[in-house]
C-alpha cells in the first residue's frame, strides 16, 4: 500500500472514530509529543482523545476533498485536505482545512502533529 493510501485510510478512520466519540482510536495513534493546533487553542494528543470521548455533537457525514500527501523522508509524511462535515439532527455543515504529520514507529504510523483551520463561510 502506498503512503498516500495509508495516510488517507488513517484520516478516514479518525473521522469515523470522531463521529461516534471513540477516543481510544486516537490514544493508539498519538505519542507523548503530539501537538494539536485547533481554532480554540493548543492541546496534546491525549487531550484530543479525551475531547473525542466527550463528543456530544456527533455528525452524520463527512467528506475529504483535495487530499495531498507530501513525504518528508522515509519515515514521515504530511497529509492535507479539506473536510466537509454535516452535523446530526440539523441542516448545518461546515468545512475545515486539515493538516496532519505522521511518522513511522515500527510498522505503524503515529500522529505527531495535527492542525485544523475553519474554512470561511461565504455569505
Amino acid at each position: 500500500m502506498t503512503i498516500e493510501k495509508e495516510l488517507r485510510e488513517l484520516e478516514e478512520k479518525g473521522w469515523a472514530a470522531i463521529s461516534v466519540g471513540n477516543g481510544a482510536f486516537y490514544r493508539d495513534l498519538v505519542t507523548e509529543r503530539t501537538i494539536c493546533v485547533e481554532p480554540d487553542g493548543l492541546q496534546t494528543g491525549r487531550e484530543l482523545a479525551d475531547d473525542i470521548d466527550a463528543n456530544k455533537a456527533p455528525f452524520d457525514d463527512y467528506r475529504l476533498d483535495d487530499v495531498k500527501v507530501l513525504p518528508l523522508g522515509h519515515e514521515s509524511a504530511l497529509i492535507t485536505y479539506r473536510a466537509t462535515v454535516r452535523l446530526s439532527q440539523s441542516d448545518f455543515s461546515f468545512q475545515l482545512y486539515m493538516t496532519s504529520v505522521y511518522e513511522r514507529s515500527g510498522s505503524a504510523w503515529k500522529l505527531v502533529f495535527h492542525q485544523q483551520t475553519p474554512v470561511k463561510q461565504e455569505d
